[in-house]
């Protein structure tokens, strides 16, 4: 093994991950084009914030939309189970309904954090996917991001993360059923998450 290990209590313990990535099917050239095209786009829409053309047309009812909370843990403490820790725990686990009560409340022009209208900029970099193993035709699909957010004059913060989407075809437009964002920080140092990504 090439990597980097130790012994702990007499076992080996891996400095860094090992494990191959999971083998699914690759893309064809044209699926993935319209697969990356649908995550720029859905960034623009949102940029721009067509917020309920962005939830009617690119969202599922069924969708889960979540954030799990990331822990930091020593290398050779990773195997082991968090005692009293939630699994499920999360900045939010959001459905369709919440979803869309929390753009209804954005529509309202009463939420404080959004009023004068924030600059925000999501960028996309990495785009991989690949087809579900399970034949069904849906995809994972990964990206990286980076959100510029601006308020007033000197209120800004640039968060950094890693979206993994699963989407389905709904009357040949992709929709996304399933949205985990990780963002790549162990404390959320902005003031709220509340735009979407």
């Amino acid at each position: 093994m090439s990597a980097v290990a130790e012994k702990v209590a007499g076992k080996k313990v891996c400095a860094v991950n090992s494990e191959p990535p999971v083998e699914r099917e690759q893309l064809p050239m044209e699926v993935m084009f319209e697969i990356e095209r649908h995550l720029i786009r859905e960034a623009r829409l949102l940029d721009e914030e067509r917020i309920r053309y962005w939830y009617e047309n690119y969202l599922t009812e069924d969708i889960v939309y979540s954030m799990p909370i990331n822990v930091s843990r020593y290398r050779r403490e990773q195997t082991r189970p968090l005692p009293g820790t939630n699994p499920g725990a999360g900045a939010f686990m959001d459905n369709y309904e919440l979803i869309g009560m929390r753009i209804t409340r954005l529509e309202t022009g009463l939420v404080w954090m959004e009023d004068p209208q924030n600059a925000i900029r999501r960028f996309l970099t990495n785009i991989d996917a690949e087809y579900l193993e399970d034949g069904s035709g849906d995809v994972i699909a990964y990206s990286n991001f980076t959100v510029y957010r601006n308020r007033r004059q000197r209120d800004q913060n640039i968060t950094y993360g890693q979206k993994v989407d699963l989407l389905r075809k709904v009357d040949g437009k992709w929709r996304c059923y399933n949205r985990t964002i990780h963002m790549d920080q162990r404390v959320i140092l902005d003031k709220n998450v509340y735009f979407f990504l």
